[in-house]
């Protein structure tokens, strides 16, 4: 398994919310003007934001292992194995923080976009 590397305080905030299904706390990561660029579209506002969240919860992912980890004062970026429906991915991300919260947000996994939905 990697190493863990120290976390920016917005990433391990994420995570510890995500952790303890703390919705709320999770949602007061984000600013009010976050943009999440995907390749399914932008999504713009916490609203948005919050509705996806609810949907990828269904899928009930499971964190395998960190492959990379990068961050500095403002930016993350983060590559990691998940498993969904039993199926393990490379997910992809990348954060640009602006006053304390996650202000712009890029994700994808790696091998095309999957229709989990479906």
């Amino acid at each position: 398994m990697t190493e863990m590397p120290e976390l920016h305080p917005v990433f391990a905030k994420q995570i510890d919310c995500m952790m303890r299904d703390d919705k709320k706390g999770l949602m007061e990561i984000y600013h009010p003007e976050v943009e999440s660029l995907r390749f399914q579209g932008v999504l713009k506002g916490r609203e948005a934001i919050s509705d996806l969240l609810v949907k990828y919860e269904e899928l009930k992912p499971e964190f395998v292992k960190v492959l990379e980890y990068v961050h500095s004062e403002d930016m993350i970026m983060t590559r990691t194995i998940l498993r969904i429906k039993g199926e393990e991915i490379v997910a992809v991300g990348s954060y640009v923080i602006r006053d304390g919260m996650i202000w712009r947000q890029f994700g994808c996994d790696e091998g095309g976009v999957r229709d989990w939905w479906a």
